[in-house]
């Protein structure tokens, strides 16, 4: 079993193996070999690192007490590297199964300078045995290599007295940004409508949206979308009519009015505060009073069909139509017009609704060949 916190520390005591041990290392291969090779940190860890499987090693045990010894391990890759840099590259590869004897006593001579020079650092008892083996990894690289080779300091744990970076409090806090604004949509729910009283729509009728709650709402941010409870605002509250109003009127419809579409509410672009998004996220209920004066727009299939101000209704939302799209209320008001000759001028045209908006006609039928 990990023991997350112990790991935690060790993480945290990073930053002082990089500062003591790194300069230290480069300091004694300069002086060894030559100045080129770059030594990179990439492991301090209790356990062999992974990356150190799958590799040959030649390695230096340099006896520390009668009961302890330290390991540095150089990868046969990192041999490779140094001796391409000091020797010159050739085509030939080092191999540790046909190290000569001078190559060892080389390779070994290095690894005991660099122990000489590390050894400052350790505080060593002499009839003690040290238990905790910490593992330093390194890569190291040169300039004329295309690879980054490992090697590995092995030291007990307990001769080393590492300090932990302090945490470093942050500058800001998430409530330091409270009062920022920033835009996001309000869905507030949505229902049936048949086309044919979509057609009908005028200023002043009230859209129940059967499926929603008068106190709660779904927020969309970017990838984000959440739903979450609202204070109701019982300033937009409706009186109930039980007889249930005045019904549209649906005679005289064919098959395409009767078809039934999935119509949707939301807030036109909407400003939350961060402190609202933040109460949002921890599941409080939220009161939003400062967007309920925003208009509700009204859509099908993603297109604008008519706007207005937000209503309660027995805990539902509504909205009580302000405007509709030119281009659902011209097909209501539509009717057939006498064919004008083809030498009248024509009277230009005013370009009626937009891109997004809800077009009556994307659901009428197509007229067979052949018919006028």
């Amino acid at each position: 079993m990990i023991n997350s916190i112990f790991f935690d520390e060790l993480y945290k005591q990073f930053s002082w193996y990089d500062s003591v041990f790194t300069p230290a290392v480069k300091s004694c291969s300069n002086e060894f070999f030559f100045e080129g090779f770059e030594y990179k940190l990439v492991s301090v860890s209790t356990n062999m690192n992974v990356l150190s499987q799958n590799d040959t090693f030649f390695v230096t045990k340099v006896k520390i007490n009668s009961k302890n010894d330290v390991y540095i391990r150089i990868s046969q890759d990192a041999i490779n590297v140094i001796l391409d840099k000091v020797l010159g590259k050739n085509n030939k590869r080092f191999e540790l199964t046909e190290v000569s004897e001078l190559e060892a006593r080389i390779i070994t001579a290095f690894n005991d300078f660099l122990y000489e020079t590390l050894a400052p650092n350790f505080t060593i008892e002499p009839n003690r045995r040290y238990n905790e083996i910490l593992h330093l990894t390194y890569f190291v690289k040169s300039a004329i290599s295309d690879t980054a080779a490992k090697f590995i300091i092995s030291v007990p744990m307990e001769i080393l007295a590492p300090k932990t970076a302090e945490s470093i409090e942050p500058h800001f806090v998430d409530m330091d940004f409270a009062h920022s604004p920033v835009e996001v949509n309000l869905l507030l729910g949505s229902t049936v409508f048949p086309l044919a009283d979509i057609k009908k729509l005028d200023v002043g009728d009230i859209v129940v949206f059967e499926k929603s709650s008068s106190d709660e709402m779904t927020l969309v941010c970017e990838n984000i979308v959440q739903k979450f409870k609202v204070k109701p605002n019982i300033k937009i509250i409706e009186p109930y009519d039980m007889s249930g109003g005045n019904e549209m009127d649906n005679t005289n419809t064919n098959l395409w009015d009767s078809i039934q579409v999935d119509m949707t509410a939301e807030f036109d672009k909407v400003k939350v505060t961060l402190g609202e998004l933040k109460s949002i996220e921890e599941g409080l209920i939220v009161d939003l009073c400062s967007v309920y004066d925003n208009k509700v727009s009204l859509k099908v299939g993603g297109k604008f069909v008519a706007a207005g101000e937000l209503v309660i209704i027995n805990d539902r939302f509504g909205v009580r139509i302000e405007n509709v799209s030119d281009s659902s209320a011209s097909a209501a008001s539509s009717a057939p017009q006498e064919p004008q000759s083809q030498d009248a001028p024509q009277e230009p045209q005013a370009e009626q609704g937009g891109e997004g908006d809800f077009d009556y006609s994307d659901f009428e039928p197509e007229a067979e060949n052949g018919e006028g």
